[in-house]
């Protein structure tokens, strides 16, 4: 069985907007993995153009969803960094010996 694909994408800004305010709930919530918010914000992005590339969308259903992508891709970038942040602090942790001080 073959699956056609759409010449253009269906979905709506409406969902789309749905999608961002679940992604980012769940990982406001911390049960997504930083990373894999990042890559779902890059494809939302596509999506995003793929919608505008229809021209069948008006400017107020648009209205947005730019900022929206962005501030999800933002986040993400921020938790990865901070993930990483403290990945390296305790890094540095371990390598203090024990009778060194640590150092503020």
């Amino acid at each position: 069985m073959t699956h056609e694909l759409p010449s253009a994408t269906e979905t709506t800004p409406a969902g789309l907007r749905s999608l961002i305010d679940h992604i980012e709930s769940a990982a406001a919530g911390g049960h997504l993995d930083p990373e894999f918010v990042r890559k779902l914000g890059k494809r939302v992005a596509k999506e995003l153009e793929q919608i505008i590339a229809t021209g069948l969308r008006s400017e107020s259903e648009l209205a947005g969803l730019h900022a929206s992508v962005e501030a999800l891709i933002h986040a993400a970038d921020l938790k990865n960094g901070a993930r990483l942040t403290r990945s390296l602090q305790r890094l540095r942790e371990h390598e203090i010996s024990p009778g060194e001080a640590k150092p503020n």
